[in-house]
């Protein structure tokens, strides 16, 4: 999904800045990186091999792991590989033995994923057509938190209406919930997306009941091993299990998300409901405990793209006490979610007001806070002088005291050149790294054109000529530097002063 400033993109015309003599890898747990703010500048691109081949990032050292080329599928030659659309989806399993890509044409491809080496390799795999197992969801999927096996998502063929569930162990799908069986009248209709969350009591939920993108009203939450113990909500008609909810929302869904612990439901409205005569928020927190509802507000900074953890969520928006920029995140408490606090307290100089991240935190945890993992890109047409963290994959500590600065630790550049080949003063979707880290905070997958050296594909459209694949960067632990005490959840602050500005929205 995509509720950012109106921006994105990469820019090309490197600044003078020399890269540093010598990299400084520093252990701070979890991580060991660098994490100085010095701005690097983009070194020779690296000469990649074929799919399953490394290299080492020329700025950072970290090892870069090559999972797909022009031949994954023998029978599709120089089609484009993906790390999933939505950073929200959890792509990797819960042991970390399977991760999934998608291709152009939308194709849910796994591989299993040896650790130990960083190797991946196709699920029963061929050396024709397909070249593999290609799961038969027609949405993209989302793997369990709790069983490694199982993955979550609909079934094309059928209805489009089910959710289903396919397990590696077994190699048989199953189904879930036939949404049809719970709401009247969606002919015609299909299933938005889903997701999954941890804990003891294993919860789905799916946003369902469009005909197209942006039309659909309907949220189902329920338990995995007993679906019948749900709640369906309708933002149109604007009820909870058939009974009016206490905040009309009046609203279709461009997306749906669900935090880790199952509880707390995000609700996106679309830009038809955000323009007059509704003029929503961008963002509404459905609690499923209370059944209660919280309406994010431009004073509550909700915008950026956004990542959940247990009952915590961080996005990419600015300030409550700081400077503006556009490299800033908030962090919020979900119990208390109009109030939020900067993760940076030393903004980055010189000011860049238009810079794009997408976040992701699948290796969010119950009993302690973990760094967030950001992949960053500028504006095409920014004239600020480079920085640190541009166009870098990075993880960002959320567990520092209220008022400290956070620890940014720098893994990689990304190399992928997200300017529109239609328009190179806009940015092409499909060529933005997305990073979707594994659930131990050890990997992350990213998706990039190289820089468009990768060739052409054949299927894209007028802003995505040049391929893109799939690649995993090995994020090094700090073998040598104990954990600190794990810290109490964190508590919504008090007391802080909202300041909004309009600087970058």
């Amino acid at each position: 999904m995509k509720y950012s400033v109106p921006v994105a993109g990469l820019a090309l015309a490197l600044s003078t800045v020399a890269l540093p003599a010598a990299q400084t890898l520093t252990a701070i747990y979890p991580y060991t990186a660098v994490v100085d703010r010095l701005p690097r500048a983009k070194p020779a691109l690296p000469t990649l091999g074929a799919a399953g081949t490394a290299i080492n990032d020329p700025a950072f050292q970290s090892r870069i792991y090559r999972v797909t080329d022009a031949n994954t599928r023998p029978g599709a030659p120089g089609r484009s590989y993906r790390s999933p659309s939505s950073p929200h989806q959890n792509a990797w399993s819960a042991a970390g033995t399977y991760f999934w890509v998608t291709s152009g044409d939308g194709s849910i491809i796994p591989f299993k994923f040896d650790a130990t080496n960083g190797t991946a390799q196709r699920v029963q795999p061929t050396t024709t057509g397909d070249g593999g197992l290609v799961l038969r969801f027609y949405i993209e999927p989302e793997f369990s938190h709790i069983t490694d096996s199982l993955i979550y998502g609909s079934l094309s063929g059928s209805t489009l209406r089910t959710i289903d569930q396919y397990d590696f162990s077994s190699g048989q799908y199953s189904r879930l919930l036939d949404l049809d069986a719970i709401v009247p009248g969606l002919s015609g209709t299909y299933v938005g997306g889903v997701a999954a969350s941890a804990g003891s009591v294993e919860r789905i939920m799916a946003f369902f009941g469009g005909t197209v993108q942006d039309k659909h009203h309907y949220v189902v939450l329920f338990d995995k091993a007993n679906p019948a113990n749900r709640k369906l909500l309708d933002t149109t008609a604007n009820t909870l299990n058939g009974q009016p909810i206490s905040m009309p929302l009046n609203m279709s869904l461009h997306h749906a998300a669900m935090d880790r612990s199952g509880r707390y439901v995000m609700l996106y409205s679309t830009w038809v409901d955000q323009a007059a005569p509704r003029q929503a928020a961008q963002s509404y927190l459905w609690d499923t405990q209370t059944n209660s509802f919280a309406e994010l507000n431009l004073a509550a900074l909700p915008y950026g793209h956004d990542a959940f953890g247990y009952g915590v969520s961080v996005n990419q928006d600015c300030c409550v006490l700081t400077t503006w920029d556009g490299a800033q995140w908030q962090l919020r408490v979900l119990s208390n979610p109009l109030v939020t606090r900067d993760l940076i307290t030393n903004v980055l100089l010189p000011k860049q007001v238009y810079i794009e991240d997408h976040t992701t935190w699948n290796n969010a945890r119950p009993d302690r806070m973990v760094p967030v993992i950001s992949g960053l890109m500028r504006a095409p047409a920014s004239t600020t002088a480079w920085r640190a963290w541009d166009d870098e994959i990075v993880a960002i500590q959320t567990d520092a005291a209220p008022g400290a600065d956070a620890v940014v630790w720098r893994f990689a550049q990304h190399r992928t050149d997200v300017r529109s080949d239609s328009d190179p003063t806009t940015v092409s979707f499909w060529y933005e790294p997305r990073p979707n880290v594994s659930a131990d905070g050890g990997w992350v997958m990213f998706t990039s054109n190289w820089e468009k050296t990768l060739g052409t594909d054949p299927t894209g459209d007028a802003t995505t000529h040049a391929r893109q694949d799939v690649f995993i960067v090995r994020l090094q632990p700090s073998s040598g530097a104990a954990p600190p005490p794990a810290p109490a959840k964190p508590q919504a602050p008090k007391g802080l002063r909202l300041i909004f500005s309009s600087g970058g929205q």
